[in-house]
């Protein structure tokens, strides 16, 4: 079983994610672990996804994600975009937006 504090992203954990840009994500596992994720190439429309979908190859949701394993995004009309992840690195959380106040 992972413990807190291991650098795994582990399928089945995976709460929640920002995205960066078209070829880097920041995702969160259920223990409030961050992770950075590089793409392989340009993930089309990827600022824009509200759902994306992870795929382990071979693995089952007890794995951790790894080099050559992809993230999917769906665009309507357009189709299945498998972006594989070429890096996987454990980073601090990111640092919140700063607030403005209105007047």
């Amino acid at each position: 079983m992972r413990t807190q504090g291991n650098s795994c992203l582990m399928l089945s954990q995976i709460y929640n994610w920002k995205v960066v840009d078209n070829k880097t994500l920041l995702v969160e596992d259920n223990f409030h672990n961050w992770f950075r994720l590089s793409l392989m190439a340009y993930c089309p429309n990827l600022p824009f996804k509200m759902r994306l979908g992870f795929k382990s190859i071979g693995g089952t949701g007890l794995s951790c994600l790894s080099k050559g394993d992809e993230v999917i995004s769906h665009d309507f009309g357009m189709g299945r975009y498998n972006c594989p992840i070429v890096k996987i690195e454990q980073v601090p959380p990111p640092a919140p937006k700063a607030q403005t106040q209105g007047g």
